[in-house]
């Protein structure tokens, strides 16, 4: 088991995380991912878009499931795909609602 103190890299004033609302209480820091993507196929088939994600610790998301959501400022994405990766850490991916 990965056994790696993770608090330095979730810290919102001096790491890489900043603090969003899970589930429309809870304060948890998390690092965003909000990467462009090309989409589609080809070069004529194809389009740009964002693929909002974050990673939390496993530890504040514990029954994290589709369906949650995390607010952003003043934006909400929901859930739909969790991707733990066996170090302590998950990827949540988003859907803006």
């Amino acid at each position: 088991m990965f056994t790696e103190d993770l608090s330095p890299f979730f810290d919102s004033v001096n790491g890489f995380a900043e603090t969003v609302t899970y589930q429309g209480s809870s304060q948890i820091d998390v690092i965003v991912d909000d990467a462009f993507v090309n989409v589609g196929v080809g070069q004529l088939g194809g389009g740009e878009s964002r693929k909002p994600a974050c990673l939390a610790r496993e530890a504040d998301v514990p029954s994290v499931a589709h369906g949650h959501t995390v607010k952003r400022g003043t934006v909400t994405y929901h859930v739909i795909g969790v991707e733990p990766d066996g170090t302590g850490v998950t990827l949540l991916v988003l859907e803006k609602q």
